[in-house]
């Protein structure tokens, strides 16, 4: 048996890289429609060099992610797409995988296991990059189960369970060749079996990239009843692909093409029953998907191309600049979808002392005798030093701000800082930094850490290929009961105005990042985004020391609240006119044909 490609097990950052270097040798074409393959053999070898060096070996499964696969019934292999190059010598569309990749929890990259993988008692092959499969020419009946057993007797098992597949009925109407042409919606017609109702579906086309060919998801909704049924799906979710990036990077492949309905059941560590015993992993994650092929023809163009992001930028009428983004509306959630939000960091830093030195020299020459004199002006710009409660308590003014401004904007609901900071994950969040001096002002609010990292050592150490959904992130999430975690990061800079009075210049970044409940909790981004300010507010040294709404006045908070706002607003407003709410929308329209 030739290697099963991990990338049919494996998910994540590495094989999104992979997916770009793994070419898809020349092979058999079907007689009467043939798709033009991509021949980078060098890519190929790259990717197969990257995968090794990112393998190591372990006996330890405390340190695994197990991201366990079954396929029911794979896509048609001529396709050429780069994972089907590792496919076994006579796989045939309809086929059976079963398998397993052990992932890194920390750190990026994949084990091979020191011990032994078996399926129902006989041993998984190795298929290399940490990934075991087993491939079978007749349905699975009943359910597999995947044991693994390393050299220290540490012992794991994963049942899984077969599902019915989906049948593609007709697209656009049309039963044999379909004609999809880019600028318009496609209406799917397709058969759902009893017993998975209850379950989501994916469409795809396909898009070589870098010379990889891969399976171009752009839609999934809900399966539906049971039966037939029909849904349409918006020209838009062509713009916003899985797979994109700049310069037309994801452009689904022209003429010939692939049109592909694939049903996904994804189970998470607490969907789990008793059956899976996987106390000595990490985590893992049970993923089933069964496939439906349609050939087809792709015309026309998206008359604004592919969605890579979506920026937003402009001032408000004071004067307050901002920018926000968001990725396309495969990962990019709509505003109006946010329910419940929580805080999860607040951060405030500022560089309260500057010095500038301004040096003029003139010369002139007496009685053959030269002489130069340099005037040396040093201008001092000093913000007071102030308590650290005084910085609290303008820093829960803006919180409390901010918080009612999204609450009467997007109609949300939030929970206290404290149910966030409560949470079991929390802790794996980076600690604040404190730090209270004349020059600089460096702290946290109400006991939150920050999200992102700074130094080499946290950023090394951030880094995990564990890409389930069971990650800190969203456990927190689920805990404290949100679908959203705010990220506020507040910077000061002293400076002069042109009247000469100290001010303190504001620079206000957000983030608001979230999950998808009904999809597997997949990680989903509302907005990111940055507010400033080229001018800042005069103040009163006294009364700022005394007085948290002066210091809230002297940062210019009113202004960059609503400049958050406005900036919001803006970018909700391109989400419609983008079809982001009618892409997240897909399926709330289903009906019987």
């Amino acid at each position: 048996m030739k290697r099963f490609a991990s990338l049919l097990l494996l998910a994540g950052v590495f094989l999104a890289s992979a997916t770009a270097l793994h070419a898809q040798e020349e092979g058999k074409e079907k007689k009467g429609f043939k798709i033009k393959k991509p021949n980078l053999k060098l890519g190929e070898k790259i990717g197969d060099l990257a995968g090794n060096m990112m393998t190591a070996k372990t006996d330890d499964l405390s340190l695994v992610v197990l991201k366990s696969s079954m396929i029911c019934g794979f896509y048609p292999p001529e396709i050429g797409t780069s994972e089907s190059k590792y496919l076994p010598e006579g796989t045939v569309e309809g086929d059976y995988f079963v398998g397993v990749s052990l992932m890194k929890n920390e750190g990026m990259g994949m084990y091979k296991l020191l011990g032994e993988v078996t399926l129902d008692g006989e041993p998984l092959e190795y298929m290399g990059l940490g990934s075991y499969a087993a491939h079978f020419t007749e349905p699975i009946t009943t359910p597999k189960t995947i044991e693994i057993k390393s050299e220290t007797g540490q012992e794991a098992s994963i049942t899984l369970t077969p599902i019915a597949g989906v049948k593609i009925l007709s697209v656009n109407g049309d039963v044999s060749l379909p004609v999809l042409d880019l600028d318009e919606d496609i209406v799917l017609e397709y058969e759902n079996p009893e017993g998975v109702e209850d379950t989501r579906l994916r469409v795809s086309l396909i898009s070589d990239v870098a010379g990889a060919r891969a399976l171009n998801h752009f839609g999934d909704f809900p399966s539906g009843k049971a039966g037939k049924n029909t849904i349409t799906i918006p020209k838009e979710s062509l713009a916003n692909p899985e797979i994109v990036g700049q310069l037309n990077v994801g452009n689904f492949n022209k003429g010939e093409n692939y049109f592909i309905l694939e049903r996904e059941v994804v189970t998470e560590p607490d969907q789990m029953g008793p059956e899976q015993k996987l106390d000595a992993v990490a985590t893992a994650e049970i993923k089933v998907r069964a496939y439906d092929t349609k050939r087809c023809i792709v015309k026309g163009k998206q008359d604004d191309g592919l969605l890579f992001s979506l920026n937003v930028s402009g001032e408000t009428a004071a004067g307050v600049g901002y920018e926000a983004y968001k990725p396309n509306a495969n990962s990019g959630m709509p505003l109006s979808m946010m329910d419940n939000l929580g805080l999860i960091s607040f951060t405030l830093t500022g560089d309260t002392y500057d010095q500038e030195s301004d040096t003029r020299s003139s010369s002139w020459t007496v009685g053959g005798t030269r002489y130069t004199r340099t005037v040396t002006t040093t201008t001092t710009y000093q913000f007071p030093q102030l308590p650290s409660e005084q910085w609290q308590a303008m820093m829960d003014l803006a919180y409390n701000q901010v918080l009612a401004g999204l609450q009467s904007e997007f109609e949300m609901t939030s929970v206290p800082v404290s149910e966030i900071t409560g949470t079991a994950d929390y802790a794996t969040l980076f600690p604040p930094k404190e730090k209270n001096t004349y020059k600089t002002i460096s702290t946290t609010y109400g006991g939150t850490n920050r999200v992102n990292p700074e130094s080499l050592g946290e950023i090394f150490g951030s880094v995990s290929s564990n890409m389930t959904s069971d990650v800190p992130l969203v456990r927190m999430m689920k805990e404290s009961g949100t679908d959203a975690l705010l990220t506020l990061k507040l910077d000061l800079y002293v400076a002069g105005n042109s009247d000469k009075k100290i001010v303190l210049l504001p620079y206000l970044s957000y983030a608001i990042e979230g999950r998808d409940e009904n999809n597997a909790n997949k990680a989903v981004t509302y907005a990111n985004g940055v507010i400033t300010r080229s001018t800042g507010n005069p103040f009163n040294g006294d009364l700022v020391a005394l007085s948290p709404e002066a210091l809230a006045d002297a940062c210019s908070l009113d202004l960059l609240v609503e400049g958050l706002l406005e900036s919001l607003r803006v970018l909700q407003q391109k989400e419609i006119e983008l079809g982001f709410e009618r892409i997240w929308n897909l399926g709330s329209s289903s009906s019987e044909n």
